[in-house]
């Protein structure tokens, strides 16, 4: 039996509508079939492929690697089935204006996948929005967003993205000091929480020197031997500039996705950025 004979488009339409949706639930509205047939249907495919397709997590499923690549081929098949039957209307281009927003470092780790979207659709422009504010979909205050998130909220669709794990760093004068070293951290009370607690748990004697809402003004401080600081391992990792900082301790690892509104999934303009983003941040980040 061939492989391509183990597997048909419910198959595919399955796993994409697991990927899109991240919940058993979703999946099964999307697909109008009753959610405790999905489980069986997944085992089932599972079996017949000697793979691993999905791992649970609370309230929600995380695709395995393999399943990435069924999801990959179903939105080839997808957009192949989408050509096929409008092949005697002209495809839609690629123009008009995008608004993407997610945190200076996300965006600055797309920056080559950027480039290259610009490029190929010289009509499309991208309204850059670096923030860690919440930008609203609903309201259109953006297009696309790249947030930290379990999971979409209702009415909102995307793909998961890589974890963002973190570390702590230091510059080389300060790694081998003990207690009482100087910190960076943020000033606004979600990051204060959070990052503070790391950092208290890491050093009790911690003396915060520096407040900047910035993964990458706080690595340049950082780097410059202002203090150590809580940071992303995939930006410190990114730029050799970055190679001296000594990683002294890690944090938890933050799950993200890329998402957008349902009534704009179909645009063709969003459609490509979105998928730049998932080709960008998955390329070498895992």
């Amino acid at each position: 039996m061939r492989p391509s004979e183990r597997l048909d488009w419910d198959d595919l339409k399955l796993m994409l509508a697991l990927a899109e949706g991240g919940y058993v639930s979703r999946a099964a509205e999307k697909l109008h079939m009753d959610q405790t047939t999905i489980p069986r249907r997944i085992r089932r495919l599972e079996d017949r492929l000697d793979l691993k397709l999905i791992e649970r997590i609370k309230g929600g499923v995380v695709l395995t690697a393999a399943a990435d690549d069924l999801v990959r081929i179903a939105r080839e098949v997808e957009t192949g089935i989408d050509d096929a039957l409008s092949a005697p209307l002209k495809a839609p281009p690629v123009t008009g204006t995008v608004k993407l927003s997610g945190t200076d470092f996300m965006l600055d780790l797309l920056t080559e996948a950027l480039v290259g979207l610009q490029r190929r659709f010289p009509g499309l422009t991208l309204d850059l929005k670096p923030t860690n504010d919440y930008l609203s979909l609903d309201r259109r205050e953006t297009d696309v967003a790249i947030r930290q998130a379990e999971s979409p909220h209702d009415g909102l669709v995307g793909r998961r993205l890589p974890e963002i794990p973190l570390g702590i760093y230091a510059p080389s004068p300060l790694a081998g000091e003990t207690l009482g070293k100087p910190w960076l951290s943020w000033t606004f009370p979600r990051g204060v929480n959070e990052i503070d607690e790391m950092i208290l748990q890491h050093d009790p004697e911690a003396r915060i020197v520096t407040r900047v809402n910035s993964f990458m003004a706080q690595a340049r401080l950082c780097l410059g031997g202002m203090g150590c600081a809580v940071l992303p391992d995939r930006y410190v990792a990114a730029y050799a500039e970055l190679s001296s900082l000594r990683r002294i301790g890690g944090g938890p690892s933050y799950p993200a996705w890329v998402v957008t509104h349902e009534e704009l999934r179909h645009v063709p303009r969003v459609r490509e950025v979105m998928a730049a983003v998932v080709n960008g941040l998955q390329s070498g980040g895992e």
